[in-house]
């Protein structure tokens, strides 16, 4: 049987990623929503995890942000199932430093644990398969495997079935801004579910919304997300980022995920970065990317 290497100390850094649109298709019977949506990792804002060896086996959480339970979260998760799958369990001790805003529809919680997926997968003595790996990402939650792919991506199912494709952003400049609030996603779909009757939608009408998706491409598709109407009338204020960014000369922008962060696209370079700018004085904190 192969022999573990000692575990040396490590230290990840994770991005996160935006929807630059989402459609809800559909509820299945067990109450998960089907979801069509295009998928964009960032390398900022990123949050940072610090590992270094423990006596023993187990995992011992500590993070700087007061909203994450160190006994239960997608670290915890990750950590047990890869270790009931693998039979690799490591003592360790993790620091996880936020960077990435909690609440804000950019995954970050589901960035930090294929990190950690990842990096335990490479430590292990006799490493799961890609789809293994796959399997236990699901299992922590359904963002997960994007981040273990980490490119462009539509993302379909409840966002765990995944084709990578094009984006054609080439240029575009992309500024990113977090209104100080936070949104829990199941919040969003009982409020998403209340006002529009999610499950009436019909299996033509979801294909319907597949088939503009995939014939139009990125350029002919809206920046449009089903769950703006209902995070709007709750919280004014990521209405009013929207709006401001426009304001600013974005030629588009979108709320990611089910909220709070929103993501703005810019032609040009001088009017991203002063919206970058009016986005820090206003919010704190604001991103900015340019696709290459």
């Amino acid at each position: 049987m192969p022999h573990a290497a000692p575990v040396l100390p490590a230290i990840l850094r994770t991005g996160c990623k935006v929807n630059l649109n989402l459609f809800i298709t559909g509820v299945r019977p067990d109450g998960w929503h089907e979801l069509d949506s295009l998928f964009v990792p960032l390398p900022e804002p990123h949050d940072t995890l610090r590992l270094h060896p423990a006596g023993g086996s187990g995992l011992t959480l500590a993070c700087d942000a007061p909203a994450i339970d160190p006994e239960n979260n997608t670290l915890t998760k990750a950590y047990a199932l890869f270790a009931a799958a693998s039979g690799f369990a490591p003592g360790l001790e993790l620091r996880l430093e936020k960077g990435i805003p909690h609440g804000a529809g950019l995954g970050g919680g589901s960035a930090d644990a294929a990190a950690l997926l990842l990096w335990l997968n490479a430590a292990a003595p006799k490493p799961l398969t890609a789809e293994a790996l796959r399997a236990v990402a699901v299992r922590v939650g359904a963002d997960v495997p994007f981040f273990l792919l980490n490119v462009p991506c539509r993302a379909l199912g409840v966002g765990d079935v995944l084709t990578p494709c094009r984006t054609d952003l080439a240029g575009w400049r992309l500024v990113l801004a977090c209104p100080p609030v936070q949104i829990a996603t199941p919040w969003a779909y009982k409020a998403f579910d209340a006002r529009t009757q999610a499950e009436a939608l019909t299996a033509c009408g979801a294909r319907n919304i597949r088939r503009t998706f995939l014939d139009a491409g990125w350029s002919g598709v809206p920046l449009c997300n089903d769950f703006e109407p209902v995070v709007f009338a709750a919280y004014p204020v990521v209405r009013a980022c929207k709006e401001h960014l426009l304001r600013c000369g974005a030629d588009g922008a979108i709320m990611s995920g089910s909220g709070a962060a929103v993501a703005a696209l810019f032609r040009h370079k001088a009017a991203a970065d002063a919206a970058q700018r009016a986005c820090i004085n206003r919010y704190g904190a604001a991103w900015a990317h340019t696709f290459g």
